[in-house]
């Protein structure tokens, strides 16, 4: 403000007239910009008070927070409160913290709420335009009709033995670095990867070979943006109505000349060969086989290959770390997974199979456990398409009714992690406790009080395939070695540049022969 009355000084020295209509357009539109800070206040909602520029979101694009930290600290700021409002920006928002609400959000009113606050452009991203995450209306639709007959948990335990080979793999790999410490999400990325390119293309990415593979080179760059591509993510947050004008595309030119390649490379193939009868039962192949059924162009068959692709190592290798390290801190639980995996594993004949992993009681819960803790989706933000009305039901200690005339076009958070860590829920929340999902201590609630895959009709597509392949690398690591903390491990510290839930300086790990 000093250097501001400063060059308004100099102004006026020099022209008179137009320094004071200068000052009056920027006493105007700081008023204005005052007066929209007041939005909640008269709807009488409470809200985190906002700095002039950015609204409430200042320590997220200063990259001080993560997203969630700053929902976590709203909702526990106001403990009695259904939903708070925020600005993104200029924007008034919602956050809501009542899982009554989030439940009617998400299922009940979803055609209120249909689409992810993440506005892609056809023209400039294509492949992501037909991702089911990132779009919204009948072309999510149609994006999620092509994908889920690939997903069915019939498609998953045909996929087992292929991910048993590349388990057993990961399994060798680890065998020769016995001893060595890992970075978790970064070793177990390895074999997610492998993993998903074997199920997807039936393909090997060579991620257990000591030099970075193409496959993984190419999953890092999945996730780097360009710098316009990094402007227009700020006009996202921002100025969204301008953001759509940028011709800048969300995904590297560089991915995307990539997986087209490789998908038209496949397509030529398998086209050559499909005489032949020896066709792969793979992901992609059932992307080709809905082809004449659904009229699928190959722009659809491709995104759908590169959202598998996407989808099919990134959480999962966050989750699959999460789970070892939790387990190499708490060694009890490690030993009674393991005794657990034996049982089953004898039961069975000795044989591991799709079957007897379903089976595996305690397994099933470090998996729902670690997802709790470490869910690597920590918010979920939606948009209002249509007028609504969110009720709750009761008066606040004013006598005020809460209920609150939701505009179309409302940004909508839900905050899953500050849900999951809630105590109302979770008693002791930040303890890992398995078995906090025994059939006689799990909480049952109306609502939705826990959604690591989101939840409703856009829940995640690959939920199957991610839990199978988790729990399938966790039994056969286990099988063969004791996990235990790394000597370099540090205390968890959220990393906010992260798209998933991490800490900045990982999670340290260390495998030993049984």
């Amino acid at each position: 403000m000093f250097v501001t009355s400063l060059l308004l000084s100099g102004l006026f020295y020099y022209n008179p007239l137009v320094a004071v209509a200068v000052f009056a357009l920027v006493g105007l539109l700081y008023w204005l910009v005052k007066h929209n800070y007041k939005f909640w206040e008269i709807e009488g909602v409470p809200y985190p008070k906002p700095s002039l520029v950015t609204g409430n979101l200042g320590p997220t694009l200063t990259l001080k927070k993560h997203i969630c930290e700053l929902a976590s600290d709203w909702y526990n700021a106001y403990p009695d409160k259904p939903f708070v409002g925020y600005f993104k920006m200029f924007t008034p928002a919602i956050m809501v913290r009542d899982p009554v609400l989030v439940k009617n959000i998400l299922m009940r009113d979803f055609e209120c709420f249909a689409n992810n606050d993440f506005p892609i452009d056809t023209k400039y991203d294509p492949l992501l335009a037909n991702h089911p995450f990132m779009v919204g209306g009948e072309r999510w639709k149609r994006s999620r009709s092509l994908l889920t007959p690939s997903f069915t948990g019939t498609k998953i335990k045909q996929l087992f033995p292929v991910m048993q080979s590349v388990a057993d793999a990961f399994v060798a790999f680890i065998g020769r670095h016995l001893a060595q410490e890992f970075e978790a999400k970064e070793v177990a990325v390895r074999f997610t990867t492998q993993n998903v390119v074997a199920c997807t293309f039936s393909l090997d990415a060579d991620c257990f070979a000591e030099k970075e593979s193409e496959f993984r080179r190419i999953g890092k760059r999945v996730f780097d943006v360009s710098h316009m591509a990094t402007f227009k993510t700020f006009m996202v947050v921002f100025l969204p109505t301008i953001a759509k004008w940028i011709p800048a595309p969300f995904l590297l030119k560089e991915v995307d000349e990539w997986i087209r390649s490789l998908v038209a490379n496949l397509i030529i193939e398998r086209s050559a060969t499909a005489q032949e009868g020896s066709l792969p039962e793979d992901l992609m192949q059932s992307f080709l086989k809905n082809r004449e059924k659904n009229n699928t162009s190959q722009t659809e068959i491709t995104a759908q290959a590169l959202t598998a692709f996407i989808e099919g190592f990134e959480t999962s290798s966050a989750t699959l770390g999460a789970a070892l390290h939790s387990l190499a801190k708490h060694p009890e639980m490690q030993q009674k997974l393991y005794d657990e995996i034996g049982k089953q594993i004898a039961a069975n004949d000795g044989k591991l199979d799709f079957d007897v992993v379903q089976q595996m009681e305690y397994l099933d819960w470090v998996m729902l456990e670690t997802l709790r803790m470490y869910t690597p989706a920590t918010t979920m933000h939606k948009v209002c398409t249509k007028k609504y009305i969110m009720r709750k039901g009761f008066r606040d200690e004013n006598g005020h009714d809460m209920s609150i005339y939701v505009r179309e076009g409302t940004p909508i958070l839900i905050p899953i992690l500050a849900i999951h860590m809630d105590p109302k829920y979770y008693p002791e929340p930040q303890k890992f406790d398995p078995e906090r999902f025994s059939p006689e201590r799990k909480v049952m609630h109306p609502g939705a009080i826990y959604m690591p895959f989101g939840e409703g009709p856009r829940m995640c597509l690959g939920m199957r395939f991610a839990q199978a392949q988790v729990k399938l690398a966790m039994v056969k690591l286990l099988l063969h070695y004791r996990v235990t903390v790394g000597p370099s491990d540090k205390p968890f510290v959220i990393d906010p540049r992260s798209f998933v839930y991490q800490p900045k300086d990982g999670l340290r790990i260390v495998f030993e022969k049984r």
